[in-house]
């Protein structure tokens, strides 16, 4: 008996140990394809517009074409953002920045309206700001939670996925 519980016990390790080697492997040999640009895009839609409160996304020029590419599968892309310098309209998403390298990925942007005058409650009309980070655990992207922040200079930190947390 004492054989087996060892002989089970050196399996375990040696798998343990594989797991980790192969995990190791893929990311020595990561190279970024555009369906990662779209599993990140399509997920990070899904995450902040439960509503759907996005109906354009405004993607740079100066963006990896990729990005825009899985951008535009997600919502009509455009290349400026329409109206009156230093603002946004009601529905727009403007992307800052969208990268995918070595296992990492991060979609920031801002989603509109952004008015560029103040509230009643005398805070700036600047949005809503989305920083989302991606990482690869057992060769799939996962995120835990994305951070949300407005001109007020307040933070919060949404676990992805937990229930009644208002997106």
């Amino acid at each position: 008996m004492r054989s087996i519980l060892m002989a089970f016990t050196g399996l375990a390790l040696a798998a343990c140990n594989g797991a980790t080697y192969l995990q190791t492997r893929r990311m020595a040999d990561f190279h970024v394809d555009p369906r990662d640009f779209d599993a990140i895009a399509a997920e990070t839609f899904r995450q902040i517009d439960a509503h759907g409160a996005i109906e354009t996304i405004v993607a740079p020029p100066s963006l990896d074409p990729r990005a825009r590419d899985a951008l535009k599968r997600v919502h009509p892309v455009v290349a400026a953002v329409p109206g009156a310098a230093g603002t946004l309209p009601a529905g727009y998403f403007l992307v800052r920045e969208f990268e995918v390298d070595e296992g990492e990925a991060h979609l920031e942007g801002q989603l509109g309206p952004v008015t560029g005058r103040t509230t009643a409650a005398g805070i700036a009309d600047c949005g809503k700001e989305y920083s989302i980070a991606f990482a690869i655990e057992g060769g799939d992207w996962v995120n835990h939670a994305y951070k949300t922040s407005t001109c007020t200079q307040s933070r919060h930190w949404v676990p992805v996925d937990e229930p009644g947390v208002p997106r």
